[in-house]
């Protein structure tokens, strides 16, 4: 059977990686990626990405021509061939990057023009109806605080998820304060910024739990919704205290807790059974 490009890649960094004597997690650690993509790639699954190849080409001590054949050369290049495969490769990663940052900057300016408009449609009608400003303000908070929560996802080169996670926990308290202001609602205030510091708490804990397994997802998920269970509490709890309305009986809380808690062994089994699979 005949076998794809993709295949006789992956079955040649196998072969390269064994003679360097690394494993898959060593060569993962050394370009940065997880060692599940690497197994990936040496199963023809994927390949890698094209910012990826010369370094891995180095890691591996072959040409990045030898790497994208899938074998070593049978006989020696010249030095200026290679540059010349180097220097489109470069080019080519340059051009995506750049596609990237384009279209990212125009959907930046279709959102922001889409904002705009909602603002000021909403202004006009609020004084045509009420002649003043009413619930326009709260429209144009919530707007904006959702503008500049956004704004890392357009804006950030690398680590985007942390930076608007970071965006998120340090605006949240601001625009609650603006909600509490306009509504003229003290408790909007507080009861929101409890809720929104646990739920802040328990999100930075689920990014930490990825970040620190990047290569087991299944089991980070399992984590994250065992996390899940004492912060569905927590907020059920400070609704209570600050409305005084009953909350979950103890039933719910049990059905609530047991439910995550099936999630997170279906995870954790799932998780399992791929190890086995791919030892």
């Amino acid at each position: 059977m005949e076998i794809n490009q993709s295949e006789k890649t992956g079955k040649f960094i196998c072969v390269m990686r064994k003679e360097k004597n690394l494993t898959q997690k060593d060569l993962a650690q050394k370009l940065d990626v997880t060692d599940k993509a690497i197994s990936k790639w040496e199963r023809g699954i994927s390949c890698p990405d094209i910012s990826l190849l010369i370094p891995l080409a180095k890691v591996l001590d072959v040409t990045t021509s030898e790497l994208l054949n899938g074998e070593r050369a049978s006989e020696e290049q010249p030095e200026h061939a290679e540059a010349m495969v180097e220097e489109a490769l470069h080019y080519s990663d340059r051009s995506s990057k750049l596609k990237l940052k384009r279209n990212r900057h125009i959907m930046l300016i279709v959102l922001t023009a889409s904002f705009l408009i909602a603002i000021v449609t909403c202004l006009i009608c609020d004084f045509c109806l009420n002649s003043s400003l009413s619930w326009s303000l709260i429209v144009i908070v919530s707007l904006l605080f959702c503008w500049v929560f956004l704004l890392p996802s357009f804006k950030a080169k690398n680590k985007i998820i942390k930076k608007t996670l970071a965006a998120a926990s340090v605006l949240v308290i601001p625009y609650l304060a603006a909600l509490s202001l306009i509504l003229k609602q003290p408790l909007v205030f507080t009861l929101g910024a409890c809720i929104s510091v646990i739920t802040a708490i328990v999100l930075w804990c689920i990014y930490i739990v990825f970040f620190i397994l990047p290569g087991r997802k299944l089991c980070a998920t399992g984590i994250s919704f065992l996390l899940a269970i004492p912060a569905s509490i927590g907020i059920n709890r400070v609704i209570f205290l600050f409305t005084r309305q009953p909350g979950q009986t103890f039933s719910e809380y049990l059905m609530n807790t047991l439910g995550l808690s099936v999630l997170a062994a279906v995870c954790f089994g799932a998780h399992y059974l791929n190890s086995r699979r791919t030892e």
